[in-house]
This record gives structure tokens, sequence and C-alpha cells, in this order.
């Protein structure tokens, strides 16, 4: 996965096209883009929590995520962090159509360590993979086979872990505490989580999460090269965001029409600082 961390006052100047700068300031970019470049993207990129003093309805609409999301640059989508003293929510917000269908054909996994390293012992995928089931990738510009996809995942998701290769199909949506939703208006995909922050006899999901210490979130899809192998193959599982290996992209027509230039998938971590209020 991609890491990033960029200081504050830059998130929003990197990935910006030329503008008319003062010299200095152009100069500080210029270095700060060499280091982002030299350090091979390999950097993280850090969020403290946005409190919350009432729980957030999960219903895909994004009304409570306004002027509350950072932007992970390469895939132009929007990510949003909350918490109360009993609930993490996560917000996935993107326009970009190849990355819409990215997360809708392969799966969205989110990953939750609060250990603040980058285990993948418990995640949320949502929308699972698989559920092309065989059939050909949607193209960008088919918005009825996109909301088929979308109308299809609000019907399950998986719980991963926290046991090693655990795992389990859920058709309730809110199950013991877990809420996910889905929702698509004006060419904008909306994702929304909750996952409860204590473990109780009626939370046997819940992260269990200590508010003094960060904790780390991985977001992942499936690959599009990973898929069309897998489709060439006859296999009616794409791979989908679950943590498979990154293989070479091959020549030929990829998934939806991208050509040998197919994207690459979601694969990013974040450092998580929640806030408690005294």
């Amino acid at each position: 996965m991609k890491m990033y961390h960029i200081a504050q006052p830059y998130r929003a100047i990197i990935g910006c096209h030329n503008s008319s700068l003062h010299s200095r300031t152009l100069l500080s970019v210029i270095v700060l883009l060499a280091v982002v470049t030299l350090s091979g993207c390999s950097s993280t990129l850090e969020l403290t929590s946005r409190w919350t003093n009432h729980e957030l309805k999960v219903d895909g609409t994004g009304t409570e995520w306004k002027d509350a999301t950072t932007l992970i640059p390469g895939p132009q989508v929007l990510v949003g962090i909350k918490n109360d003293r009993e609930n993490l929510y996560v917000c996935l917000k993107t326009s970009n159509r190849i990355t819409q269908v990215q997360m809708l054909a392969l799966g969205t996994t989110v990953w939750i360590d609060t250990e603040g390293k980058k285990n993948k012992t418990f995640g949320i995928q949502f929308p699972v993979s698989g559920l092309l089931q065989g059939r050909r990738f949607p193209s960008q510009q088919n918005s009825q086979e996109l909301q088929r996809l979308i109308d299809a995942a609000q019907r399950q998701f998986e719980i991963l872990g926290p046991g090693k290769d655990e795992h389990r199909r859920v058709a309730d949506k809110q199950e013991k505490g877990l809420d996910v939703h889905l929702g698509f208006a004006d060419g904008t995909l909306t994702y929304e989580l909750k996952v409860p922050l204590h473990k109780t006899s009626e939370h046997a999901y819940a992260i269990g999460a200590d508010p003094s210490k960060p904790l780390t979130i991985g977001l992942e899809t499936g690959d599009y090269s990973d898929a069309m192998r897998a489709q060439l193959s006859g296999s009616s599982r794409p791979a989908g965001g679950s943590g498979g290996g990154r293989g070479g992209r091959g020549g030929g027509q990829s998934p939806g029409g991208m050509g040998s230039d197919a994207p690459e998938p979601l694969k990013h971590w974040l450092i998580v600082h929640l806030t408690i209020p005294d």
C-alpha cells in the first residue's frame, strides 16, 4: 500500500497544477516534491479524527461529512474520519469513475489496526469482491451498470479476521454494531462505515481501541490487472481488496476499456488520532 505523510499546510499543494506562486514559495514546493519523490511515496497520511457529539447516521448521503474530508492524491478519493465515545466513522467519497468502478467491481476493504502498525488482522470488506460473478467489467460511461453494482453491493459485507484466514459474510447490514452503506448522487460515490470502539457482549466486532494511542486504517481495493487475469483464466471471483499481491501489467485490453493503462488500485494507510474531549 502507498503511504502518505504530508504536512498540513501542503496537503492542498501536492497534486495541484502550476500557478502564479511567489518564487520562494515555489522553491519550497519543489523541495517538498523532491522529498516525496525520493521517498517513493512511502509516507503516511496522518489525521486527527473529528469529534462528533452525536451518533452519525450511516446512509451513504455524506451530509455529515461536508468540509470534513482530506484528499488522497492519485485515485482522487476524499477520506474523512470521525468518532464519538462509542464509535469510529469512516467516509470515502469519489467522483472519479475509474475509482468508482474499481471500488464496486473489485471489492473495497477497510483494515483497522489498533496497534498502530499495518497488520491486516481485522477488516471490513464492502463492497465484497466477486460481485461481477464472471461478467465483463462495466464501462465507465454506463451509469445503469454502475447503479446495478451499487444495488448488489448493499446486500452484504464481509468481516475479515480477527483470526488467521477467518472471514464471515454478513447479510444483515447492522451486524453487532457494525454499519455500512453506499450512496450515489450527482456523480459522486459515497461510502460510510461505523465500527464500535469498545468490545462488549453486544459489540463482538468492536476494534478495542485505546483513545490515547493512534491507530492505523488501511484502504484497499482489488487490482484491475489481477481481475483481468482472473477473467481470462475463467475464474468467477476477481481479486478483491483483501490483501492479494500485485503482479506485472500485461498488454491487451483491460477491464472497463482501460487498454494497457489500467489504473493503480487504492492501497493507502492512514495514521489516525482519536479525539476524546475531557
